[in-house]
């Protein structure tokens, strides 16, 4: 299929039948300039094989759009485009802004809360609890910054950062590595990070590894830059070296969140990084590596980053305090070596000058007063004792045949339902009850069913785990057809 026309992602909460769905996507595609008279729709084949479904389901939404006059099927040539725009007729909006627009319209709503339903337990946010932001402390370092460097933080700052929490930042994190400034590149959040990350290193068509179920606003990402998600399917949704070794000689780009990945909550161990790391210094294929949630860990030891094993000084690290702190802030960083930094430095000049230096430097008092490792400390704490009653109560609360990660830190955890379950009818019935989760079809980038759900803790008080877990059970049980509340569940080794 040419560059810029995706294979179409389907919402499978029975709104919209399969086939009228993949109609209407291709529909789209030819009624905005992307597909041009005389082309040719991706083969059925093709598209069954990545949806997950079958051919006959494919024709369907082929048939309906011949119906409307829009293709033609003919032996030899397949479906081809009979009307819309001329080859090469501009449109208005550029590729790049269609191909974001379809990921963002295109992917998986969770399932919210019906009208007059109060919520009883919140595991589909992955952000800190309101309640425990610490505003008073972030207040406070405003004011003190305002009232002793004013002027200052009101004018211009510099494209790389504040120079003085970029030391504070480089000393952080410094493993293997030099607690060089110039080795850390202020962004406005993680998310900018990784778009700059993208800009600097990839170019439209290349083809980028990411093992899933993954971050899902990596997918809309990668839509916006025109690349080609290359998949590394494992149990653990992690970058595990033998399913790295299958792919890695067709990509441009490796994406990796090797401590708590987003969705499964599993880390690599220290072999595994090892291992990893050294297929990829054999090749010249840079990695992006993301650290949003590694100092959320609250037992186990700290290990090795990706950057530090990587002898080519080919890796850049993103991360923020957003996931553990203050998402609103929007402050994030990125390290890699110099060399990396200068041209990702000068691509953020021309997208937004630079990142607030009022907030850098209220972060920076945050950082030398202590107040931030203190938060993030009580929040360690907060969460290993949230993890063990969600442990302790999924144990006692599931059927047989579920299982569930264990993480030694981070804010969720995954819950694996048997084979064929569908988690998002699951989470659908529990959003009439109360209680929210983010099913695992939201963090493939086909949206196709998937037997699992995210299981976020950080917005869920210790009092709501148990009741919560317990109507998340009771639709399970209903789901897998268990009616005797069996307890044979086990944890997910990851």
């Amino acid at each position: 299929m040419r560059r810029g026309i995706e294979i179409p992602r389907l919402r499978r909460d029975g709104k919209d039948g399969l086939a009228e769905q993949i109609a209407a996507h291709f529909r789209g595609a030819i009624e905005d300039g992307r597909l041009s008279r005389g082309e040719r729709l991706p083969t059925i084949r093709l598209v069954a094989d990545e949806l997950g479904v079958t051919r006959a389901t494919v024709q369907s939404a082929y048939r309906l759009l011949a119906e409307g006059g829009l293709v033609r099927a003919t032996v030899g040539r397949g479906t081809e485009v009979v009307a819309g725009t001329a080859p090469h007729a501009r449109t208005l909006v550029s590729r790049a802004a269609r191909a974001a627009g379809d990921a963002l319209r295109g992917g998986p709503v969770p399932p919210t809360l019906p009208i007059g339903q109060s919520l009883l337990a919140d595991f589909g946010s992955l952000q800190p609890d309101r309640a425990s932001l610490p505003v008073d402390a972030v207040a406070d370092a405003l004011d003190a910054a305002l009232r002793d460097d004013g002027p200052a933080l009101l004018a211009y700052g510099d494209p790389a950062g504040d120079r003085g929490l970029r030391e504070l930042l480089a000393r952080r994190h410094a493993d293997a590595l030099p607690a060089d400034p110039e080795r850390i590149l202020i962004s406005s959040g993680a998310q900018q990070g990784i778009d700059l990350v993208l800009r600097t290193l990839t170019e439209p068509g290349d083809a980028v590894a990411v093992p899933l179920p993954a971050y899902p606003q990596l997918f809309g990402a990668l839509a916006a830059h025109e690349l080609r998600l290359v998949p590394i399917e494992t149990a653990s949704g992690n970058l595990e070296p033998e399913a790295l070794a299958r792919v890695l000689d067709e990509v441009r780009l490796v994406y990796a969140m090797p401590t708590f990945q987003n969705p499964t909550g599993s880390t690599l161990d220290s072999a595994q990084r090892r291992a990893a790391m050294e297929l990829i210094a054999a090749s010249d294929v840079p990695v992006l590596e993301d650290g949003v949630e590694c100092e959320l860990r609250f037992r186990g030891a700290e290990l090795p980053s990706l950057q530090s094993l990587d002898p080519r000084g080919r890796t850049v690290t993103v991360r923020s305090f957003s996931k553990g702190l203050f998402p609103g802030v929007r402050i994030g960083w990125l390290e890699a070596s110099p060399e990396l930094i200068a041209p990702m430095a000068a691509i953020k000049r021309f997208s937004d000058l630079e990142s607030s230096p009022l907030l850098q430097a209220a972060l920076g008092r945050l950082l030398r007063s202590g107040v931030l490792d203190r938060e993030l400390e009580r929040l360690r704490a907060e969460l290993r004792t949230r993890h063990a009653a969600a442990r302790t109560h999924l144990a006692s609360a599931m059927p047989a045949g579920v299982h569930w990660s264990e993480p030694e830190g981070g804010l969720s955890l995954w819950v694996e339902l048997p084979r064929g379950c569908d988690a998002r009818r699951v989470a659908i019935a529990a959003a009439r009850d109360g209680v929210l989760v983010t099913p695992g079809d939201a963090f493939h980038p086909r949206s196709r069913s998937v037997a699992g759900f995210r299981l976020a803790l950080s917005r869920a008080p210790l009092d709501v785990i148990a009741p919560g877990i317990d109507v998340l059970a009771r639709h399970v049980r209903s789901e897998t057809g268990v009616r005797d509340g069996g307890r044979a569940a086990i944890p997910l080794v990851l």
